[in-house]
């Protein structure tokens, strides 16, 4: 097995596009609950007699759902095949999503749905980044998948708003339910090679917590909850400025859509020069930007800092995927990793709410760059050759 830390030579990567494919509507599963969840939050005001926290709280719950599912894949890998999975869990998300759609009201249960949606999502997730991690030019596949989903999430949002604004909360959760059915769709069209499929066999040796893995994954959770901290409030920091939410919302909107590019730069980059350094630029570029976007003191400022600050976090996704895929030979730790790296969105809101009402808007700055520099103190030891991702005490 090739190490992480350095580049390797890599197949072509449209070696496998059933997978490609596969991966991004996986992925594209959890963009769908970050394109909701801006507009459920205001239209939770509006129809229910909720609080804000509360409504935050049930929009965050999907991905602490999905952080969940990665238990499934470290304790006992799933059997099946992707197909199979894609018609037991994707059928299961589609109708958490109708149930939503019709007792929305209902507090807790609601919580309850939306959990257990966001853990199917993320055993589709495991299910895919496993199978990625052990194909031709993972990095390059995990970029490209990426940034499908970065892609898709821009339509979706525009999608969602419309729903909501034609039918509530109703209508936004029954668009999510649609989409969730063209995706379930596309990963259950997709079927494994004999030889992908020797990766689920339960004989394999099993894992063991050892220190390389857990940086890796550790390293990429506090990534993903410190580079999202100022995105929870970018709206308001453009407020600031004189910037109205339709003026701010397109400028952001086009620059995410743009910013999907860097998940293949960063793939490839990880591909061409290792993990490392890629990894340890987008740290010094996400700390600046966002500390740039803080301080600005004019909207071109503003997006000029956000540019970097947006890129860096596209960027990076592929590389820790890949990097977490190259800890063992059957993938089992990216399968571990992406639902717990993508739950690092709803940390960020949670950290970045206490860090306002603590410290005011100006000290996300400082948060994230104190992230950051953790991340960089991570870095070594998570590339490092010299540490075993599987200990010898771990084969059975």
């Amino acid at each position: 097995m090739p190490d992480p830390a350095l580049p390797a030579t890599r197949a072509g990567l449209f070696s496998h596009p059933g997978l490609l494919m596969a991966g991004a509507a996986a992925f594209g599963m959890s963009t769908l609950f970050s394109a909701l969840k801006p507009v459920l939050v205001t239209r939770f005001l509006e129809e229910t007699s909720w609080g804000a926290g509360m409504a935050a709280v049930v929009v965050a719950v999907p991905f602490l759902g999905i952080a969940l599912s990665s238990l499934l894949f470290f304790l006992r890998p799933p059997r099946a095949s992707v197909r199979r999975l894609a018609l037991t869990f994707g059928t299961a998300l589609v109708v958490l999503e109708l149930l939503s759609a019709i007792l929305f009201e209902k507090q807790l249960l609601l919580l309850g749905l939306q959990f257990v949606a966001g853990f199917c999502v993320g055993a589709l997730m495991a299910a895919t980044s496993r199978l990625v991690a052990v194909s031709a030019a993972p990095d390059e596949s995990f970029g490209f998948i990426d940034m499908s989903a970065v892609a898709l999430m821009s339509v979706m949002v525009a999608g969602a708003g419309a729903a909501v604004a034609a039918a509530g909360i109703k209508g936004g959760y029954g668009f999510a339910a649609v989409v969730a059915l063209i995706y379930a769709g596309i990963i259950a069209s997709y079927r494994e090679t004999p030889a992908l499929m020797s990766h689920h066999d339960h004989a394999l040796p099993s894992l063991d917590l050892s220190l390389r893995p857990v940086m890796v994954v550790s390293m990429g959770m506090l990534f993903v909850t410190c580079s999202g901290l100022g995105f929870a409030f970018m709206f308001s920091l453009a407020a600031r400025l004189g910037m109205g939410y339709e003026e701010a919302g397109s400028q952001i909107g086009v620059l995410l859509l743009l910013s999907a590019l860097a998940c293949q730069l960063g793939g490839w980059c990880s591909g061409r020069f290792g993990p490392r350094y890629p990894l340890l630029g987008a740290f010094l570029a996400c700390a600046g930007g966002w500390w740039i976007v803080v301080h600005a003191q004019s909207p071109g400022l503003f997006m000029l800092g956000l540019v970097p600050a947006v890129f860096a976090l596209q960027f990076n996704f592929p590389i820790l995927l890949a990097l977490a895929g190259s800890l063992d030979e059957h993938g089992r730790w990216a399968g571990i990793a992406a639902p717990l790296i993508t739950s690092g969105f709803a940390w960020a809101a949670i950290v970045a709410g206490q860090v306002v009402q603590l410290r005011g808007l100006d000290a996300l700055a400082g948060a994230t760059a104190l992230g950051m520099m953790l991340c960089a103190m991570l870095l070594w030891p998570a590339t490092n050759r010299s540490l075993p991702a599987i200990p010898a005490a771990a084969v059975e």
